[in-house]
């Protein structure tokens, strides 16, 4: 594909713009169930263990397992939608995820929270079917806009989910649970009734367990070069994002005494510029000047935020990185969208469910590294070790993941 910059955007036809409006809904009411039970599921926790120390090793325990377990799914998923075609592989996560909901609803005691988290790490691997979705459905100069709709939606989702979550925990800290369960209710009637399906029939292959493990996974990126290596470039950018998230709280607090609200209006600054990136710019950016330079883009933008953010004398100045951190939404929908075109129409599911599994491995060890870091740089290695450590690290890896997209892009 093309990637200099004579390209001109081209209008989407009808049926291009009604496939993403149907899967960007299902990828909002994934990401608004999933983020409305994040206020109350650690106070969940806390009720039953009766204190906080307790509760922290539980939710950490909850988080880990919810990785394994999607790591672990989602070449499943991957390959089962390219047997029986993505729509049904949407609507049994969909049931899966409200089943598990309903649970953690009505769950008596932790273990039963640690059953209903194991079940939502292995329902809620649907990514791989949505994201193939994308590429049955769109040309490929089409699909990373797609991507970046999809990914919009999940910023939505991340920002009024947790607000939605607080207010239903004030009247009773399960209902938010019910909620979401209801929410994916909702999301299955809508794949059941107005999703068609994406993949024909003549284009789906029999279902192998060969296929549908993470062996498969390793095998498939073995065999191709080109998936491999754009696979790395958009791990690399997976670890790098989770750095943020993970410290923001502690770091602002040491360095500057932001308080819990302090943060929780960031985090909606933060939110809303990814937003606006990957709704309004995306599509354009890579329309003009290709994916490669998308991805290169945002990468050197974020580690120039990142270094704004780990060098800044004042609270006051740390909002000057945002928006370029924020342009990290270019890279996912363009590194995507050229993934979809490194494998046959017939294994796009195991792509997606590689992609998955990865993105769930990099979000269980990338926050583990990077509080490492923060917490050697304020530990007895202060005083020459830089406070901001995690952030500068972060950064590094950026510049490494950029000179990567150049390559294999």
């Amino acid at each position: 594909m093309a990637t200099t910059a004579d390209r001109k955007p081209s209008a989407m036809s009808p049926a291009s713009r009604r496939a993403v409006a149907l899967i960007t809904v299902v990828s909002l009411l994934n990401s608004m169930a999933a983020m409305i039970i994040v206020p109350v599921l650690p106070m969940l926790v806390k009720e039953f263990t009766g204190d906080t120390e307790h509760a922290a090793a539980y939710v950490g325990e909850f988080a880990a397992i919810f990785a394994v377990a999607q790591f672990l799914a989602a070449p499943v998923l991957g390959a089962l939608s390219d047997a029986f075609g993505r729509r049904r592989v949407i609507l049994i996560s969909a049931f899966g995820l409200a089943a598990d909901y309903l649970l953690m609803a009505l769950a008596p005691s932790v273990g039963w929270l640690l059953i209903g988290r194991t079940i939502a790490g292995v329902t809620s691997a649907s990514a791989p079917a949505v994201n193939a979705y994308i590429a049955d459905s769109l040309p490929a100069e089409e699909r990373a806009g797609a991507y970046g709709w999809t990914g919009a939606a999940f910023a939505i989702g991340f920002l009024a989910g947790p607000a939605i979550g607080g207010v239903l925990g004030h009247i009773d800290p399960r209902l938010p649970f019910w909620v979401s369960a209801a929410l994916c209710c909702a999301l299955a009637g809508y794949g059941a009734f107005l999703l068609p399906e994406s993949l024909p029939k003549e284009r789906r292959v029999p279902f192998r367990f060969a296929h549908a493990s993470v062996w498969s996974s390793f095998r498939l990126l073995a065999e191709n070069r080109t998936a491999r290596g754009l696979l790395l470039v958009l791990t690399m950018m997976m670890m790098a994002a989770t750095c943020l998230p993970t410290t923001l709280v502690l770091y602002t607090d040491y360095r500057f005494g932001w308080s819990t609200a302090t943060v929780g209006l960031y985090l909606t600054f933060a939110g809303a510029g990814h937003l606006l990136v990957q709704s309004l710019l995306v599509r354009r950016f890579v329309a003009r000047f290709g994916e490669r330079a998308a991805a290169v883009t945002g990468y050197s933008s974020v580690a120039i935020g990142f270094l704004i953010f780990a060098t800044v004398p004042h609270g006051a100045l740390f909002p000057i990185g945002t928006p370029f951190y924020a342009l990290a939404g270019l890279v996912t929908p363009a590194v995507q969208a050229r993934l979809t075109q490194a494998v046959a129409h017939d294994q796009q599911g195991r792509l997606q469910g590689t992609v998955a599994g990865v993105q769930a491995l990099a979000g269980l060890l990338a926050p583990i590294l990077f509080t490492q870091l923060f917490a050697f740089a304020i530990g007895p290695a202060h005083g020459w070790a830089p406070i901001g450590l995690h952030l500068y690290g972060a950064a590094a890896l950026l510049i490494c993941g950029g000179v990567l997209a150049w390559r294999k892009m």
